[in-house]
């Protein structure tokens, strides 16, 4: 499970490789190959498997674009796409180290009406990603509701 980027050096070692066979011996040889390649290796069912795709493409493929819209505002505002880095590693590192939900931050967490008006207000000249935001403040919102984050 990683996503594979041109010119990208990744370290295998810490790649999971998840294995479904359909008998022991089988899973037994692709366990033993597999720890070859990977100290991280998980035997996983199809649904498993389907459920780590779709939970990989919330982690990976919805960050990324969330993170292109969050530079494309930055870009459109005159202002240095580098300013969020070290703001995106830290986030990072906090879902790495912590459940996730128990470190969100943010207006909605806050109860900040304010800022989320005037967030709804500068995304009048960003239509595209207004319904991004209202959707995932929405959820966030919800998830509070439910003591969840």
């Amino acid at each position: 499970l990683q996503t594979i980027t041109k010119n990208t050096e990744l370290n295998f070692t810490q790649v999971p490789i998840l294995i479904e066979a359909n008998t022991q011996a089988d899973e037994l040889l692709l366990k033993e190959m597999a720890e070859v390649i990977s100290t991280r290796v998980v035997l996983a069912n199809s649904q498993q498997r389907q459920s780590l795709h779709l939970a990989a493409v919330f982690a990976n493929n919805f960050t990324n674009h969330l993170m292109g819209v969050a530079k494309d505002i930055l870009k459109q505002s005159n202002l240095p796409d580098d300013l969020l880095n070290p703001l995106i590693q830290q986030t990072a590192q906090n879902a790495i180290n912590n459940n996730p939900f128990d470190v969100q931050t943010g207006p909605v967490m806050r109860n900040d009406l304010e800022t989320i008006n005037t967030h709804l207000n500068l995304l009048q000249q960003f239509p595209q990603y207004r319904q991004v935001y209202e959707l995932l403040s929405g959820s966030i919102g919800l998830l509070k509701q439910q003591k969840k984050v």
